[in-house]
């Protein structure tokens, strides 16, 4: 009993030990609260600082018996500071939606200032309406603020709706009249286009009259090696377009500024040529099957035919060592010359003979080959190198005058590895096809399409014998006009589209052995056009021959089919190790009714 006793006093003693320490933490935090002056955040957030540790000390004040005068003390604190923070926070809100409006004010007089100073634009007026927009939200979001307060901005918001409105009806009107003009235009073009397109003819011997469809429509490549009877030495360039719409020839050179993208993996190229002011312009687009670089034979391993490696020098001369090849000007050479140091623009560029050395020494490439050019210049000249149509011409200048000679200096070149393999396409040699246009100095055009062959021939043989199926697919190019007097579509251009071919040869007699459809058509706005082309069927022939004047086309917009009209003609090129061509090129012209004339040209790969 006793021990009860003394356990009893002692958690008496221990219990009114802590309530005295709980009652001390009641009255430091009670006194941490000040809310005489809650006119600042900071004063409002140390009272609140105060109402959490006396909330804390409330809870942890499990001894002391009575704790409702702090608790009494707490709410009036917490009401207090609770009505001090809503003013506080009105104020600020205020403060932020005056800004708000002051600010979208601004950036709206600024906009009405640029739209009332200058020909209205649509940026100007997506400014102006942008700014308008911005102050309307500004004073719907200004709760706080009174009816008085925001006043004056409902009226500046107001009041600009009217210049608003007068710089959009201006914008219209000049935009109406824009569009007229430019469907003027379109419909002028249309018209000129489709009197001048025309199916192309397929030599240059008809000399009628050039501006009806029965004149010459005939372009090719200007290539001396296969059309030396029509070109007179140094007229023009292998490199060259050759196009005729009379007797006369007019040769387009390559537009090295205008890029071309390829189609379906046909290299294009833009040619063009200004003639005299009497005469007008020419340009031309055209897409060739250049190939892809092939591997040959070792480089030392023979006599530079083909792709067969090159006969490399045995002893030493004054100009040539040992392991060298000698390097002679001509376009195929040209084309296999490669080198950093040769990169240059027009004109020559020329190589100083070092102190000391009696070669000139240059890191470059030949025929895919990386190696050592050597140059001995001739006496008195001085080394140099020249851009050629394609690829580099090695020569020399005469000290002081300037003038390149081809060979006139003795250039060499030595393989870093012997048997390295030579790498190359054919030699000048590939298929193309595209389209020319003529603009004459008073705006007439003349427009047709083409296929050639750059260099040497490599026509089908043995179809009769061939059997199974093959389909060829491509790009096609070419130029359309639709043209109406009378209110219906005018649209003109060039085009670019999808070629499809699917050939059968065991029935190649047969009218329907090779069909085709042009399709995916991408027109001059560089918008798609719901068109496809038909090429009627026709027989292919033991050489490659397809198409003829008999085989017309049917062109379709909108589901809607035209008539059959037109012809297509093309060939089957390029026999495969199958016995199969590898490519097909063509050319079609077709009529949608009166209106629409189109002329274009195609080539397809084997798929």
């Amino acid at each position: 009993m006793l021990q009860m006793a003394v356990d009893a006093r002692v958690t008496a003693l221990a219990t009114m030990a802590r309530a005295d320490e709980q009652r001390q933490a009641l009255m430091a935090a009670a006194g941490m609260i000040d809310t005489s002056d809650l006119s600042t955040q900071a004063l409002v957030d140390a009272a609140n600082a105060g109402i959490r540790a006396l909330r804390q000390a409330i809870a942890n004040a499990d001894d002391v018996d009575d704790t409702s005068m702090y608790q009494t003390m707490l709410d009036a604190a917490v009401d207090a500071v609770d009505m001090a923070q809503g003013g506080i926070n009105t104020a600020t809100r205020r403060t932020n939606q005056m800004t708000a409006l002051s600010d979208a004010s601004g950036d709206l007089q600024d906009a009405l200032a640029a739209l009332s100073g200058a020909t209205p634009t649509q940026a100007l007026l997506d400014d102006a309406n942008n700014a308008l927009n911005a102050l309307n939200t500004a004073i719907a979001e200004g709760a706080d603020l009174t009816d008085a307060e925001k006043a004056t901005y409902v009226r500046e918001a107001a009041n600009a709706a009217a210049p608003i409105s007068s710089a959009q009806t201006a914008f219209d009107n000049m935009e109406s009249e824009a569009e007229k003009t430019a469907n003027a235009n379109m419909a002028a073009t249309a018209a000129k286009l489709h009197a001048g397109i025309s199916a192309p003819t397929a030599t240059d011997t008809d000399t009628a009259d050039t501006d009806t469809a029965t004149g010459t429509r005939f372009a090719r490549h200007a290539d001396a090696t296969t059309d030396a009877a029509e070109i007179t030495a140094g007229t023009a360039s292998a490199s060259d377009i050759r196009v005729s719409r009379s007797d006369a020839d007019v040769f387009l050179s390559e537009d090295k500024d205008t890029p071309v993208a390829a189609l379906h993996g046909w290299t294009g190229k833009r040619y063009h040529r200004t003639r005299p002011a009497s005469e007008g312009t020419y340009e031309a687009y055209v897409f060739s099957h250049v190939g892809e670089p092939t591997m040959g034979a070792k480089f030392n391993s023979g006599t530079g035919a083909g792709n067969v490696g090159f006969a490399l020098a045995t002893t030493d001369t004054a100009t040539v060592k040992t392991g060298e090849l000698e390097i002679t000007g001509d376009a195929v050479v040209s084309r296999r010359i490669a080198s950093s140091s040769f990169d240059h623009g027009a004109g020559n560029k020329e190589f100083e003979l070092p102190e000391n050395t009696m070669r000139v020494m240059i890191s470059g490439s030949y025929y895919g080959v990386s190696g050592t050019y050597y140059c001995t210049p001739a006496a008195s000249s001085t080394c140099a190198v020249q851009v050629a149509a394609v690829g580099f011409t090695l020569g020399g200048t005469a000290d002081g005058d300037n003038a390149f000679t081809a060979g006139g200096g003795t250039w060499a070149f030595k393989p870093s590895n012997p048997e390295a393999r030579v790498m190359s396409t054919p030699d000048g040699s590939y298929a193309s096809y595209g389209w020319w246009l003529h603009t004459a100095a008073n705006g007439d055009l003349t427009a047709s399409a083409f296929v050639a062959r750059r260099g040497a021939a490599e026509a089908a043989t043995g179809l009769d014998a061939l059997n199974g199926t093959a389909t060829y697919m491509g790009g096609a190019v070419g130029k359309y006009a639709l043209s109406s007097t009378t209110g219906g579509t005018n649209d003109a251009g060039h085009f670019t589209a999808r070629a499809t071919l699917n050939a059968n040869f065991t029935d190649n007699t047969s009218t329907t052995a090779i069909t085709g459809t042009i399709d995916q058509f991408i027109g001059a706005d560089g918008e798609s056009r719901d068109w496809s082309v038909k090429l009627n069927g026709s027989a292919i022939a033991d050489g490659g021959g397809i198409g003829a004047a008999t085989d017309g086309t049917e062109w379709t917009i909108g589901g809607t089919a035209a008539d059959d009209s037109g012809i297509w003609t093309g060939s089957l090129q390029e026999n495969g190790d199958d016995g199969v061509p590898e490519i097909a090129t063509g050319t079609f012209y077709t009529q949608y009714g009166t209106a629409g004339k189109m002329v274009g040209a195609f080539g397809a790969n084997k798929q």
